[in-house]
């Protein structure tokens, strides 16, 4: 018999979102690429709208301001991304994606895709479509 917690969305939801950063960190290490999940979504981001704040960062990620700039320090260490003092707030900083950056990045997304097509194995497009809509509202809901 399952229990309340195999039952709930919030239980579900987070194991399946530990399950696929667990694969996609494998499938990374398997290919020898020297990010890890969490700086490829940072990339992601940056590479729709370069020249992001760390606090927009932070919240597009829903990661908060210190572990972006943990995140941040060590893709700029790797050359994947830049700080730029922000000209309109001097205690911001400006977070652009580098050449290089886009190359790790546009390099891991193929692996991402495969991950998804495991996660999503004999579910219908109008499953994934249902189930990416059902997550858009929970995210909406809890945003507020």
């Amino acid at each position: 018999m399952e229990s309340f917690l195999d039952q709930s969305a919030g239980y579900l939801i987070n194991m399946s979102a530990l399950l696929l950063k667990r694969e996609l960190n494998t499938a990374i290490k398997n290919n020898k690429i020297d990010i890890t999940p969490e700086q490829w979504a940072i990339l992601n981001r940056l590479k729709e709208n370069s020249g992001l704040t760390q606090k927009e960062v932070a919240k597009l990620t829903f990661k908060d301001n210190a572990n972006i700039t943990r995140i941040v320090d060590k893709l700029e260490a790797k050359g994947l991304a830049v700080r730029k003092a922000d000209s309109d707030d001097r205690r911001a900083w400006k977070i652009s994606i580098t050449k290089k950056g886009i190359e790790i990045r546009d390099l891991v997304e193929p692996l991402a895709i495969e991950v998804l097509k495991k996660a999503t194995n004999g579910l219908s497009d109008n499953d994934v479509q249902e189930f990416n809509n059902t997550s858009k509202k929970i995210l909406e809901n809890l945003s507020k």
